[in-house]
């Protein structure tokens, strides 16, 4: 019998407040990893708590039985681009950091979004990110951890766009320390289909189950697809739900809980 799928929550998706009765219902319900944007935690320079970001990882595991599969909105703040020669040392020392602090919480995957860091400006060519994300695959097997690479929408930007684009640069610049972070919004938005990616799945290092615009989280057909998909290829990540933090409050958080552990049973 295939393993089964483990399961996450983004702490995007509701207050600091909420913060134990979230994770008793996560807890309640199977999920055992909770994923991080950083600045949620630590609101100012938080690549700089490296001991406090230790601390709160074996806070999450001793209290909560939770690991860090995952963090994300990594370049929270940052205005630099990764096409602009001037920005790029800024910028991958700035992910140096990142990758020191998912280190410390024992946190194997990091999430490249940043859409706005990646306008592709005219005049400049795709090869230029293939030589930034090529030193950033390096510095993060360096530090034992994997940056994964996510499409995003041209709602959101201008450049890998698709899901077959984040796949395909991960599979040509072949680096220990790339992956692809699988986007469900990007996929549903851009009208992809998920069995057009189970030869690639093996690049995958972190999946998020979301809706477009991070609304939040309806039951559908691909969820359940998603489940069989990864228990036929022994998917060993997570599995993580991502929705911004609902007006209604906790009960649309509440129920995404409950729906995805439902499925990935």
């Amino acid at each position: 019998m295939a393993d089964k799928i483990k399961l996450a929550m983004s702490n995007i998706a509701w207050d600091k407040a909420d913060d134990e009765t979230v994770y008793a219902a996560m807890r309640a319900a199977g999920f055992t990893g909770l994923e991080l944007a950083p600045t949620r935690i630590f609101p100012e320079e938080p690549y700089e708590n490296l001991t406090s970001a230790a601390l709160f990882g074996g806070y999450l595991l001793n209290r909560w039985g939770f690991v860090v599969p995952s963090i994300q909105s990594i370049w929270y703040g940052q205005k630099g681009n990764i096409f602009h020669p001037e920005d790029v040392e800024e910028l991958l020392d700035y992910t140096a950091g990142a990758y020191r602090f998912a280190h410390a919480l024992n946190c194997p995957s990091l999430v490249f979004g940043c859409p706005k860091n990646r306008m592709l400006p005219e005049g400049h060519s795709p090869a230029e990110a293939d030589a930034f994300f090529s030193r950033a695959g390096t510095l993060a097997a360096r530090h034992g951890v994997r940056l994964a690479i996510e499409a995003n929408p041209p709602v959101y930007t201008n450049f890998l766009n698709g899901t077959r684009d984040a796949f395909d640069l991960v599979k040509r610049l072949d680096n220990p320390g790339l992956s692809v972070n699988l986007d469900l919004s990007t996929m549903l938005t851009n009208g992809e289909q998920l069995r057009d990616f189970v030869d690639d799945l093996r690049y995958v290092g972190h999946i998020h189950i979301s809706e477009p615009g991070l609304a939040p989280i309806v039951k559908r057909p691909e969820h359940a697809e998603l489940a069989m998909l990864l228990k036929a290829v022994g998917y060993q990540g997570f599995v993580s739900v991502e929705m911004r933090r609902p007006e209604e409050g906790l009960g649309p958080v509440l129920q995404a809980i409950e729906t995805i552990a439902e499925v990935f049973a």
